[in-house]
């Protein structure tokens, strides 16, 4: 047995046929360009259009299949790769006489030794993701294509590195794991591995071509991998198969069943969705209803605003899929990082995360929020349908968005279009202002939802993804605990509801602490409900045996 040691990047363990990917050449061979340099700078500039639209694809994609935060990390990269410091040098590089290709791989290798160069673990990470963006352009100018090979029995990936559009791409009955001689475990590749649920390894070194057929077993909490595995690390790996079994057979015993506090308070369990096919998976994962229904997804597959009948129909279809259960769907939180394209122009920003962003964005360019209003008002009369407005900071925006929603309601009214006037309109708490103001707020809400991924990166002032920043945030800071509980009391005082559908809500060291802030809902990923639930009737069962 060998056994190949590298970084434990994402648990589990994995047995099977190890495939090994075959290393891509990027070798630049510096030859001259085209007789006319500005010839080679136009087909540079149509590439960049190409990934540009590939890269929004993988957004809209992301954000369906996985989630908003890792669907950032396509937004990341159509910001680098639109960097005027990046396109500069490529384009000064085919002056010199070097073709577009050979250029844009120079400048990536600059870029990225100059990222692998820095103190911070998390702008070392950025490497990985410059070099992604100059090998895929390269590729796309070469006529290439970056599509893994499709797979007849479940394998261990083995290969040189994943970029995070081949990571995405991973089927999980198809790929039981894999392990990369580079990359880190802040990379954008390992996030979307953590979150795909995929065990995973990478600074593994060289990986030598005499794996690729082996039987391996990948143990991705101790970032190893076992070659020729002997018959003590299969009987381990079996042991720990049937454990993770048991486990999700005790959460199968929690389908159709409501947490309820001794006193009767129910805490119900919610999914978040960021299209159809989420809803569908919400109902089919026993979700009590849907507490975060990403409006974005909407934006990105018509290719530009969609028409206040396309988002009815849309809203209708989701209420179809949770028949007599609550549905709260967000307006649109774009702009800033998360740039679609066609949406008003002049909103690019030197902070983005400080900017102009979903209703900063939408009370700008009010009929964005007009008609997502009126069809969200249409679609009520079919169902339990609720509006969310994020990122609130101030009472005066909250007022701005009642004055637009009453303008709504009144031409409704006035055009005769059958709507439900009555429909809950809350607020998402992800800024210390609206949790310091969430007395004022309460009286003008709904419901509450506390957006905790946000809510601590800017109490905290640290990036989420930023590896270095993980003492800051990885565990519930005092300082979040305490707004967290300044707006659960002002809701309560209220007598309105409040959820969480931050990442908070599905982890179990954060559980007992939110049901103890007297939070009724947790909305969390679909696959994620029964093994919430039972979190949470567990923690019940505890505070019950200690009173």
């Amino acid at each position: 047995m060998e056994i190949i040691q590298g970084k434990a990047v994402s648990g589990g363990m994995a047995y099977g046929k190890i495939f090994l990917l075959g290393r891509q050449d990027y070798t630049a061979e510096h030859r001259q360009s085209a007789e006319d340099p500005q010839q080679e700078i136009l087909r540079f500039r149509e590439g960049c259009r190409a990934l540009a639209a590939e890269l929004d694809v993988l957004y809209s994609k992301t954000l369906e299949a996985i989630g908003e935060s890792e669907a950032e990390i396509f937004s990341l990269h159509r910001m680098m790769l639109e960097e005027d410091t990046f396109t500069e040098s490529v384009e000064e590089k085919i002056c010199q006489g070097i073709s577009a290709s050979d250029a844009v791989l120079d400048t990536g290798e600059a870029f990225a030794a100059m990222f692998a160069a820095m103190d911070n673990p998390y702008m070392q990470a950025r490497d990985a993701d410059i070099r992604s963006i100059a090998r895929r352009l390269h590729e796309i100018l070469e006529g290439r294509t970056t599509e893994l090979p499709v797979f007849t029995e479940p394998v261990i990936l083995a290969a040189e590195d994943l970029t995070p559009a081949q990571t995405v791409d991973l089927k999980k009955d198809k790929v039981l794991g894999f392990i990369t001689a580079r990359g880190s475990t802040s990379s954008h590749t390992a996030i979307l591995a953590r979150t795909l649920g995929i065990p995973a390894v990478t600074a593994a070194g060289t990986l030598s071509e005499s794996l690729h057929g082996l039987e391996g077993i990948l143990d991705g909490e101790q970032g190893t991998l076992y070659v020729d595995p002997d018959r003590q690390t299969i009987n381990r790996f079996e042991q720990n198969r049937q454990n993770e079994e048991e486990r999700k057979a005790r959460w199968e015993t929690m389908r159709g069943h409501t947490c309820r506090t001794r006193e009767g308070k129910a805490i119900r369990i919610y999914a978040n969705a960021g299209s159809l096919e989420d809803a569908a998976a919400a109902a089919a994962g026993d979700a009590e209803g849907i507490g975060l229904f990403r409006s974005e997804f909407l934006f990105m597959q018509y290719g530009r605003n969609p028409t206040e009948e396309e988002q009815y129909n849309t809203y209708r279809e989701v209420l179809a899929h949770m028949p007599g259960k609550e549905v709260i769907i967000r307006t649109l939180d774009a702009g800033a990082d998360k740039q679609i394209p066609w949406l008003p122009a002049g909103t690019a920003e030197a902070n983005p995360a400080l900017g102009l962003r979903a209703i900063r964005l939408c009370l700008r360019y009010p009929e964005l929020l007009r008609t997502q209003l009126r069809a969200m008002y249409r679609a009520a009369v079919h169902g339990k349908l609720c509006a969310m407005i994020p990122m609130i900071t101030l009472p005066s925006e909250l007022e701005q968005v009642h004055a637009i929603a009453e303008e709504v309601r009144r031409s409704l009214e006035e055009e005769k279009i059958p709507f439900a006037p009555d429909m809950p309109l809350g607020i998402m708490i992800e800024t210390p202002s609206a949790a310091l103001c969430a007395g004022t707020l309460a009286e003008k809400s709904a419901f509450f939802s506390i957006g905790t991924n946000d809510l601590t990166q800017y109490t905290m002032a640290a990036d989420r993804e930023n590896g270095a920043l993980t003492y800051l945030t990885e565990t519930i800071p005092e300082s979040v605990k305490r707004l967290i509980l300044m707006t659960t009391s002002a809701a309560t005082a209220a007598g309105i509801p409040v959820s969480v559908c931050g990442e908070l809500a599905g982890e179990e060291h954060a559980i007992p602490f939110l049901v103890d802030a007297g939070v009724d809902k947790l909305s969390v990923s679909p696959g994620q409900v029964l093994k919430v639930r039972s979190a949470v009737q567990r923690h019940l069962d505890t505070r019950e045996k200690a009173e």
